[in-house]
């Protein structure tokens, strides 16, 4: 089978073409490479290491500030299921409470003689009496939806406020790598100038050529 030509993408190998074995699923791969491209020099070398290990610590961050995120919605799904359990015991607990206090309001009626008006009364008061539990759960149901809901945002916009701290982190520190990088370029022109200056100085005869063998010393150093 013919190689198939390929760029690395990993390490101080990024961007370095290669021909390698064509079989990549469900195959045996021989492991032959082929370099075609020979190694980069060992600066940009470094400087490849150097992204990649930039670039796995960023990811790294990003994957625990994730992880803490879930971990904390887990939390709240957890907390908010165990007040639902929690309301649902008690809804349960005052249905069986109001199905007693029923019967027994219905045993009493039973002794009394206008039985059949007491009978539509204790019925009147068995619908209000369930549609003001109705209503109380459903109101604790949407408090604690909106309990949910307010965390759920306040976890989103620490979210968004880390990263974008990160980014603001990060793009500060590459500004002050290129300012420091343009100082250095300005002191190596200034030097190289103060070499020529000395260096004719000293050719000419000018001043006391101990003390610019000194500046020149301090200068090569």
């Amino acid at each position: 089978m013919r190689p198939i030509k390929r760029v690395a993408f990993e390490g101080p190998l990024t961007g370095r073409h290669f021909y390698g074995c064509p079989v990549q699923e469900n195959g045996v791969n021989c492991g032959v490479v082929e370099w075609v491209d020979g190694p980069w020099p060992t600066v940009l070398q470094r400087c490849l290491c150097k992204l990649w290990e930039m670039f796995h610590e960023q990811n790294f961050g990003r994957v625990q500030d994730k992880e803490k995120f879930e971990k904390e919605l887990a939390r709240l799904k957890s907390e908010h299921e165990r007040e639902l359990a929690k309301l649902r015991a008690e809804n349960d607990k005052l249905c069986i409470e109001y199905t007693n206090l029923v019967d027994d309001v219905s045993k009493m009626f039973d002794w009394q003689d206008d039985r059949v008006d007491k009978k539509v009364h204790q019925k009147q008061v068995e619908e209000e009496e369930l549609e003001k539990k109705k209503k109380k759960k459903k109101e604790l149901e949407e408090k604690a939806m909106l309990e949910v809901q307010m965390e759920k945002l306040k976890l989103a916009k620490e979210q968004r406020c880390i990263l974008q701290s990160q980014a603001d982190i990060i793009k500060n520190t590459r500004k002050a790598m290129k300012d420091v990088q343009v100082d250095r370029d300005v002191l190596k022109k200034e030097k190289a100038k103060l070499e020529l200056v000395v260096a004719e100085l000293l050719k000419e005869g000018y001043g006391s050529k101990e003390k610019l063998e000194q500046i020149k010393v301090i200068l090569d150093s």
